[in-house]
């Protein structure tokens, strides 16, 4: 239950930080109480303002940099293939 908890608050921090900046007039606009700010956001985004669209792609590009240098971390789960040696020259000594 905890981690629940822990999941949902930081699932609604960056929306709720995204209506402090250049998109709280926006939301305001186009997005009636309770919705998804996100979801409502991207649903308009042809008519959001200029400072809303600008901030929505710098945190989209901060994202995606930031799960890119995840993977590049993560250990491989994978088992290497032993390689096959069909004479004695190859095997191990």
């Amino acid at each position: 239950m905890r981690y629940l908890m822990v999941a949902i608050i930081a699932l609604l921090v960056p929306a709720a930080a995204m209506a402090k900046g250049e998109c709280k007039p926006d939301k305001k606009k186009f997005c009636p109480k309770g919705a998804d700010i996100n979801t409502c956001l991207d649903q308009h985004m042809a008519e959001l303002s200029q400072g809303c669209k600008t901030e929505r792609e710098a945190r989209a590009k901060k994202k995606n940099a930031e799960g890119s240098a995840k993977m590049g971390k993560e250990k491989s789960t994978h088992a290497q293939p032993e390689p096959v040696c069909f004479d004695e020259s190859c095997k191990e000594k």
